[in-house]
């Protein structure tokens, strides 16, 4: 790449990212504005609280029954990994049966569970797997 071309590439980029910094808003600044605006006194913004819709839904329906699953999801050792002094879990969970929708989850337990019990949920996405790798990395 000659000379030229990179150093007008260079400019491009430093030039693009500061436009886009003095054009676009900070996520606080939005969020500010929202707050801001869901508190006039005509707003078209819901004020109302969340109500769970549980009336007219049957439990026993909803609730599928557990038995053996977690017997079912223990991940004896994942390939390619050292051996854990840790029991793992992984399977699907099933959200709603007759569409066949199911999450898929990924437990560990702590090492220590009496002194550290903490739960960390993340959902899918693609830079989930990179947030996976840092938390679990730094301690």
């Amino acid at each position: 790449m000659g000379k030229f071309t990179f150093i007008f590439l260079l400019f491009t980029f430093f030039s693009s990212h500061f436009v886009a910094s003095s054009l676009g808003k900070k996520q606080s600044d939005v969020l500010g504005q929202f707050y801001k605006a869901k508190q006039k006194k005509f707003s078209s913004i819901s004020k109302s609280y969340f109500k769970a819709a549980l009336e007219n839904v049957e439990l026993d329906k909803v609730i599928l029954p557990q038995d053996g699953l977690k017997e079912k999801d223990w991940i004896n050792k994942l390939p390619g990994q050292p051996p854990v002094k840790f029991q793992q879990y992984g399977g699907y969970v099933t959200v709603n049966e007759s569409a066949g929708r199911a999450l898929y989850y990924y437990f560990t337990e702590a090492e220590n569970s009496k002194s550290l019990p903490l739960l960390l949920w993340l959902n899918g996405g693609p830079a989930m797997a990179s947030v996976y790798v840092v938390n679990m990395t730094c301690q």
